[in-house]
């Protein structure tokens, strides 16, 4: 049985919608495809151009790499900043621009502790010497506290002020403790001895007399004593100590002796009035009972 007229229409009806939808679909797609493409071309301009910015910063970082070495260096030189500085810089210009920085701290190093360190030490050696022992280094020293500074027995020039601090020159030139300070203070730089060592003596000066109470004239034999001189002189510590107690206890004695003195002066007296009142006493009484008698023998009958 054949197809009808349409049954045909409606197959062409259906082809035509087909072909009409995948025309659609692969305009559709096309688009897609093409939206697709733009997006990637500008992802990889973008990466083009932050490449492209990135190779910049890189070698503007290795082209100021050159002169922040040579401003390191020269700080280096001057002293403005520390050798652990200077190595810092260096390695943080590094890290930042992805550069190899350690021909750089090589050569900083190579500075610092072939051209620069040595010097610097010869220098804090002879101030150091100077500031505590106040004189100058000797060769034999500075070449000594070089080699105690290369082997690393000192790792900075306090460790050798240090040393100083406690070795027997300073020690003996100069006086390190609580005590001896206040001993110079109160009793007077120590002494020395003709090779400059210290004696352990102090000077002290005579006493004037006019400070201290006297015994008048002809009576100083009555005390049964004579009296320290205080001269001048040189003594240790417990002598000036012993001493000035000594010049108290003159003092207190004289004055002690005087009062004394003058209390047996006022007891005699007393005593003398109490004697001399008793004999007049007496007398009166004597004289009473001489009366009482001559009264007695006369009769009033």
């Amino acid at each position: 049985m054949g197809r009808s007229a349409a049954d045909i229409v409606l197959e062409l009806a259906q082809l035509e919608a087909s072909r009409g939808a995948t025309a659609a679909a692969n305009r559709r797609l096309d688009a897609d495809v093409a939206e697709r493409q733009r997006i990637q071309d500008r992802a990889d301009e973008q990466i083009r151009k932050d490449e492209a910015k990135e190779t910049a910063r890189k070698a503007f970082g290795a082209a100021g790499f050159v002169g922040l070495r040579s401003g390191i260096e020269e700080q280096l030189k001057q002293g403005l900043i520390t050798y652990e500085d200077a190595i810092s810089q260096a390695r943080g210009h590094g890290a930042k621009y992805e550069l190899d920085p350690e021909e750089a701290v090589n050569n900083l190093t190579t500075l610092y502790t072939k051209e620069l360190l040595p010097g610097r030490r010869a220098r804090s050696v002879a101030a150091a010497y100077k500031e505590l022992l106040g004189r100058d280094a000797t060769e034999k020293e500075t070449k000594d506290a070089a080699e105690l500074f290369a082997g690393g027995d000192y790792s900075s020039v306090q460790d050798l002020k240090d040393a100083l601090l406690k070795g027997s020159e300073y020690q003996d030139k100069f006086q390190t403790s609580y005590f001896d300070n206040y001993n110079d203070t109160m009793y007077g730089k120590e002494e020395r001895d003709a090779a400059g060592k210290r004696t352990g003596l102090r000077k002290v000066s005579k006493v004037d007399a006019s400070f201290l109470p006297a015994y008048l004239a002809a009576t100083e034999g009555k005390a049964g004593i004579s009296l320290p001189k205080f001269d001048d002189g040189l003594l240790n510590v417990d002598q000036i100590q012993n001493r000035e107690q000594s010049i108290r206890d003159t003092r207190k004695y004289l004055y002690s002796a005087g009062l004394t003195n003058l209390q047996g002066d006022i007891d005699k007296e007393t005593q003398k009035l109490k004697n001399e009142g008793a004999k007049d006493i007496a007398k009166i009484s004597s004289a009473g009972d001489i009366y009482k008698g001559l009264v007695g023998s006369f009769s009033f009958n």
